[in-house]
Order: C-alpha cells, then sequence, then structure tokens
C-alpha cells in the first residue's frame, strides 16, 4: 500500500514533467457554495486533466526493456490523453482502448498525440478486458486508478494544495475509478488528520456508494452521467480500501446538479470545467456536502477537455 512517501518522491521525479497548478481562491462562488471557496485548478494541466501526474510518473519508472515493448491503458479519454502525451515525450508505443462512444475532443487529441486507438464496448469492464489482450501480447498497462505509481503521481495534488493554503479544511474530488481520490487522501492524510477528504460521485455511477453501503467493491449493472470522466462500472478493490479507511464522506449529486455547477464555473468562476470536474461544487450548491461560511473548501477542478457542442448546449 502506498503512502505518503511515494507521493513526496513523485513529487520530486514529476519536477520539469508537469505544471504545479494554482489554488485560486473564488469569491464569485461563495455564496453558491456556502463556503470559501478554493479551486484547484487542474484544468490548467498540460494536458488539460490532473491524469498527466499518475500516466507520467508511472512511465519514468519503466525499465528499459518495458520501454522498448510500448505501453497500453484503457480510459474515456482523458487518462488516455495523458499516457498517449508521456508516452509521445519519452518516445513510447501506445495503444489506447476508448469506449465506442468517446468524447470527440478527447478521441481527436489523443490521435493527434500519435496513440493508436481501438475501441471496445461502452463499459469500462470491456474496455479493460481488450486492455489486457494487448498487456498479454508483451505491452505495458498503466492502468487510470489501480496502477500504485498512478495513484502516487495524483497524490501530489494534494501536497500542492496544502503548500498553497495549510489552512484548508477540506478538499472535495471527485470520484470516478476511485485512483485520484485514494491518492488525494493518502497523501493529505499522511500530512494531517484534521483536513477533511470528501468524495463525490454522480448517482448515476455510484459505484463506491453502493459499496460502502454492502462491505465489498461492487460492479454497476449500468452507468449513465454526463460526466464522462467518471463512467467507470466498477469498485477497484484497492481504491475501495483506500476509501474505506481514509476518506471522511462520500456523496452523491444529480445530472441537473452538475449542470448548474458547470454553469456556475463557466459563467461566474471563468473557469472551463468538463462535468466530471464540477462533482464537488454541485454537492456543495445542492447541499448533499455540508459545509459553512468560514470553512476553507478546496474543491479540485480535475480537468477542462469538453466536447465544445456539448458545452454550448448547457450554458
Amino acid at each position: 500500500m502506498i503512502g505518503l512517501s511515494d507521493s513526496i518522491e513523485a513529487q520530486q521525479r514529476l519536477r520539469g514533467h508537469i505544471l504545479e497548478t494554482p489554488l485560486l481562491r473564488v469569491p464569485a462562488l461563495d455564496s453558491v457554495a456556502g463556503c470559501q471557496v478554493y479551486l484547484k485548478a487542474e484544468n490548467l494541466q498540460l494536458t488539460g486533466s490532473f491524469k498527466i501526474r499518475g500516466a507520467m510518473n508511472s512511465l519514468l519508472q519503466l525499465t528499459a526493456e518495458q520501454r522498448r515493448a510500448g505501453v497500453v491503458t484503457a480510459s474515456s479519454g482523458n487518462h488516455a490523453k495523458a499516457v498517449s502525451w508521456a508516452a509521445s515525450k519519452l518516445s513510447l508505443d501506445v495503444h489506447v482502448v476508448m469506449p465506442h462512444n468517446p468524447n470527440p475532443s478527447k478521441l481527436e487529441a489523443i490521435r493527434a498525440l500519435g496513440a493508436t486507438v481501438l475501441f471496445a464496448g461502452t463499459a469500462s469492464s470491456e474496455r479493460a478486458a481488450k486492455a489486457r489482450e494487448l498487456q498479454a501480447m508483451g505491452k505495458v498497462l498503466v492502468h487510470s486508478h489501480a496502477d500504485e505509481a498512478v495513484i502516487a503521481g495524483q497524490g501530489t495534488i494534494g501536497l500542492e494544495i496544502v503548500e498553497a493554503c495549510p489552512q484548508i479544511d477540506t478538499i472535495v474530488v471527485p470520484v470516478g475509478g476511485g485512483g485520484l481520490i485514494s491518492g488525494i487522501a493518502t497523501a493529505i492524510k499522511g500530512l494531517s488528520n484534521q483536513i477533511k477528504v470528501v468524495g463525490v460521485e454522480p448517482s448515476g455511477a455510484p459505484r463506491y456508494t453502493e459499496s460502502l453501503k454492502s462491505g465489498f467493491p461492487v460492479t454497476l449493472g449500468h452507468v449513465d452521467t454526463i460526466a464522462d470522466g467518471t463512467r467507470c462500472d466498477h469498485a477497484d478493490p484497492g481504491n475501495y480500501r483506500r476509501i474505506q479507511e481514509m476518506v471522511d464522506e462520500i456523496t452523491l449529486v444529480d445530472e441537473e446538479s452538475i449542470k448548474a455547477a458547470l454553469r456556475a464555473c463557466v459563467l461566474d468562476a471563468k473557469i472551463i470545467a468538463e462535468p466530471s470536474s464540477c462533482l464537488g461544487l454541485a454537492s456543495a450548491m445542492s447541499k448533499t456536502l455540508s459545509v459553512d461560511t468560514h470553512e476553507k473548501v478546496c474543491f479540485v477542478i480535475t480537468g477542462g477537455n469538453n466536447d465544445i457542442q456539448m458545452l454550448k448546449s448547457l450554458l
């Protein structure tokens, strides 16, 4: 199980390869969120999302033999783009398995980075199965959320938040496969048990909410949400254990709340955020997350790789 030291080492390893994104104090959102709003702007990251942290941390640790073999990943978009970008910088061959209904802008960006794109179903389990086939043929699998090097890389976000604002009270994190919140919670709880870590899932994909109720990791029969970066249909066992042990709370938000939060981000905060990024803000705006006006709350804006036509339809 990874710990704080793994994210500290990742932070050192990643210097010069990624951006240290700003922690923005955004008073324009205080009244709608009911707290003092801080945004960790990973939409400004090199690939437009936080995923480059974990992808680059993983690829930088490959052996010479693994680099020659090339890598494969399964992703709905942002992780695939990050692995493709990192692989292009390190001159590695990369195959990406995407769903048959990908975000068009993400697909275009991944292809532009030189990745070979394959398609498999619409469920994350179908993409994972196809990626494992290529792994069996010799490719190195870079898992989007169940790779410890990836999780440690995502944890560097937590380190940067505390470095920028040691007085932060709560960090609110969108939850998809669970790697991001696992990394952040591991780093934060290694620094201080006084800082709350809260996860937010879309009600159309409540993997970890249902898992915590059941007492074991579950697989959902169907997921449906506008937050395409969180359309994972199962709870990873390792991330389930991390969430169970270190995350203070998991909340759910519905589709209309996600849309309202996206509009607030774009129109009030002037932040271009994709739907998945807005889960945290949606939970505060819809009161599924309880905060108070004096609380310093950081909402992790996970990415800004929008389908422009979808974005236009929501504004």
